[in-house]
């Protein structure tokens, strides 16, 4: 079976190579959702887009740059990780119970302070440019996940600040979930500025 590309790569047919099963779903579901709002986000002007509704809070495009920030530096701790694999800590019963956590209190509704390395967000943000940065991430992403060794798939790659040490699908998940996580606050803003 081929493996389903969110979007056309260049790669001939004899140089393809097949993704986790696993992995590639979770990469699917965060590039449709992310596809899907930016699709859906190119209705609204650059005025609507970086406008805030309450004083001190973000933008739409402000939300999306800081769960870009989050991608792209989980994206980075992973490449690092794997150029040290050799010392990678098996994932435990912990780290599961941990990622669960981590999931509940992303859907809880609540709002968290951004750690300060992934809360320094422009105040004008270009739609257009942020896709394009996304995009290329997203190919890089897709790379490192076709090429991820089945031995590390029960490896921790990534530390998240607050929960610790995950396995890459439980990364995956988490990325999700921090998306829809702003994307609820996003719909918060679009329902404001619609009024």
């Amino acid at each position: 079976m081929l493996v389903m590309q969110a979007y056309p790569r260049t790669t001939s047919p004899n140089s393809i190579q097949l993704m986790n099963l696993k992995l590639e779903t979770k990469y699917l579901g965060l590039e449709n959702s992310r596809n899907r709002l930016l699709d859906e986000l190119e209705g609204l002007d650059d005025e609507q887009l970086n406008t805030s509704v309450e004083e001190g809070k973000w933008s739409i495009v402000q939300h999306l740059a800081h769960v870009l920030l989050v991608d792209k530096s989980a994206m980075d701790y992973v490449l690092y990780k794997l150029e040290h694999a050799h010392d990678l800590p098996a994932a435990s019963l912990s780290n599961a119970i941990k990622s669960l956590a981590l999931k509940l209190a992303l859907r809880s509704g609540k709002k968290y302070a951004a750690p300060p390395a992934v809360a320094a967000i422009p105040s004008h943000v270009s739609l257009t440019a942020l896709r394009h940065e996304w995009d290329d991430n997203r190919f890089q992403l897709e790379d490192v996940l076709t090429d991820f060794p089945d031995e590390l798939l029960d490896r921790c790659i990534f530390k998240h600040p607050h929960v610790g040490p995950l396995t890459i699908s439980q990364t995956l998940t988490f990325l999700q979930d921090h998306f829809d996580h702003h994307l609820r606050a996003i719909r918060h803003i679009q329902h404001e500025l619609l009024k």
